[in-house]
């Protein structure tokens, strides 16, 4: 898709008016994988740098409310419609559910970049949460085992829902969020990080995403750029 000017339309919560300017990139149809938290916030900020927004459920009739403030630029679907007709995916499931949204998405995603915001974690039935993935396993690999016809990227796994909103497009220095995968996907997905107001730093292949499951040095941590690759290398 050629580049163009894209125009924010109206000012978005987490954005001051410096940021409600024109932003160069191309826009993208992004199909988003998981109504929740995550999705939402990313789908918003996302659309504030332009990018059109197919949000999709299970249940889509009862995303209306969660679409209304969104505007024109979103639109929602079912798994299998957002997996079809996007550009670029984002999985933003919780992990007990991956396999089924799996089971819909792997038809269309033959080399389309899917980033995977997705966590191996469940509910312990002691309390709190537990891996579901082995401790020598890594979950971007995991995930690319899942969908061999895809392009995977690990991103957008390390900080709560509430961080990615109060510091989305912070200044001095940018708060960052790191990513792993093939260079070609990268640095699309770079892009898109920078969109959503955070400094990407590439940790390199999903075989160096380690960093990027729970628990690490830099999972739920608020970092700068250089603090969170001070604290990737302590730990190599």
């Amino acid at each position: 898709m050629p580049a163009k000017q894209i125009r924010c339309a109206h000012t978005h919560p987490y954005l001051t008016n410096a940021h409600s300017a024109i932003v160069r990139r191309s826009a993208m149809k992004i199909g988003i994988i998981g109504a929740g938290d995550v999705g939402q916030t990313l789908a918003e900020l996302w659309i504030q740098a332009g990018h059109t927004i197919i949000l999709s459920s299970r249940h889509p009739e009862t995303l209306s409310d969660v679409l209304q403030p969104l505007g024109s630029s979103a639109k929602g679907a079912t798994v299998a419609q957002a997996a079809a007709e996007a550009e670029i995916l984002l999985l933003a499931v919780s992990y007990w559910t991956v396999d089924e949204a799996i089971a819909h998405i792997a038809p269309h995603v033959d080399d389309k970049i899917v980033i995977d915001a997705t966590n191996p974690l469940r509910y312990a039935e002691e309390g709190g949460t537990e891996r579901v993935i082995g401790d020598q396993e890594i979950a971007g690999l995991v995930m690319a085992n899942k969908l061999p016809n895809a392009r995977i990227v690990k991103a957008f796994t390390t900080l709560w829902t509430g961080y990615l909103k109060q510091h989305a497009h912070r200044q001095s220095p940018q708060i960052a969020m790191p990513l792993a995968g093939a260079k070609a996907d990268t640095s699309i997905v770079a892009d898109l990080i920078q969109d959503a107001g955070f400094e990407p730093v590439d940790l390199g292949t999903l075989a160096d995403s380690r960093p990027l499951d729970p628990p690490s040095a830099i999972w739920n941590q608020v970092l700068t750029a250089d603090e969170l690759r001070a604290r990737v290398a302590r730990t190599q």
